[in-house]
C-alpha cells in the first residue's frame, strides 16, 4: 500500500510540473502579444481631399477680363463654338432643341450669349457692354427713317453706338443697334440686311 502511494506521488509530481510550466508559458505569450499590439501603430488612410488632384473640378466660369465688347465684335457668324471658345474661353452650355445650343459667358452683370445651329454660330447677343453716347434727343430719333444704313444713322446719332445682337435667320441678317446715354435711356434701331426697318426709344420727354 505504501509502495503504491509512493509510486503515484512520483508520477503525479512530474505531471503537475508540466501543467504549471505550460500555463506559465501561455501567459507570457499572451502578454507578449498584448505588448506588441500596444506598441504598433495602424496606418491612417489618406483622405480623399489629399488624394484629389487639382484641376478636376467640372465647374465652368468665365475667365476674368474676357467679357468685353471688343471680344464680342470678334465673334463671327458661321464659325464654330471652338472658334468662339478661343476668344472667350469655355462657355456655359444649354441645349435648346435639336441641333440648337446656347453658350453663355457672364462676369459681374456683363453677358455674351452665342447660339449655334448644327455646330455653326447663328446668333450673338451682348448685354451691358460697349460705350455710351453723351447726347440723344427726340429730334434725332424723329429723323430716323426706314431703309437707312448704319452710316446714315451714325450721321444723325453719332458714332458711339453698340451692337446688341446679330442674327442669321433663313439667310436674312437681323441686327439691333443702340445709342445709349449714361442713365441707360436709349434709341434702338432694328436693321434687316443692313437697312433700318424699325426703331424705338426710352428717352425722357
Amino acid at each position: 500500500m505504501f509502495k503504491e502511494k509512493s509510486v503515484l506521488s512520483k508520477l503525479i509530481l512530474p505531471i503537475l510540473m508540466i501543467l504549471l510550466l505550460s500555463i506559465a508559458g501561455c501567459g507570457s505569450k499572451s502578454n507578449d502579444a498584448g505588448s506588441s499590439l500596444k506598441g504598433s501603430t495602424t496606418p491612417t488612410p489618406k483622405s480623399t481631399s489629399q488624394n484629389a488632384k487639382p484641376g478636376n473640378s467640372t465647374t465652368t466660369e468665365a475667365k476674368a477680363g474676357l467679357i468685353t465688347y471688343e471680344n464680342y465684335l470678334k465673334i463671327n457668324l458661321d464659325t464654330t463654338y471652338d472658334d468662339v471658345k478661343s476668344i472667350l474661353g469655355e462657355g456655359k452650355k444649354k441645349e435648346m432643341k435639336t441641333d440648337v445650343v446656347d453658350y453663355t459667358w457672364a462676369e459681374k452683370g456683363k453677358t455674351i450669349l452665342v447660339q449655334t445651329n448644327k455646330g455653326r454660330v447663328v446668333t450673338k447677343i451682348q448685354s451691358d457692354l460697349g460705350k455710351t453716347t453723351p447726347k440723344l434727343t427726340l429730334d434725332q430719333f424723329n429723323q430716323i427713317a426706314t431703309g437707312m444704313t448704319i452710316d446714315q444713322l451714325v450721321s444723325i446719332l453719332g458714332p458711339d453706338y453698340q451692337e446688341v445682337s446679330y442674327k442669321k435667320s433663313a439667310n436674312v441678317i437681323l441686327r439691333n443697334v443702340v445709342w445709349m446715354l449714361p442713365d441707360s435711356t436709349l434709341i434702338k434701331v432694328y436693321l434687316r440686311d443692313g437697312k433700318a426697318i424699325n426703331k424705338n426709344n426710352t428717352l425722357k420727354k
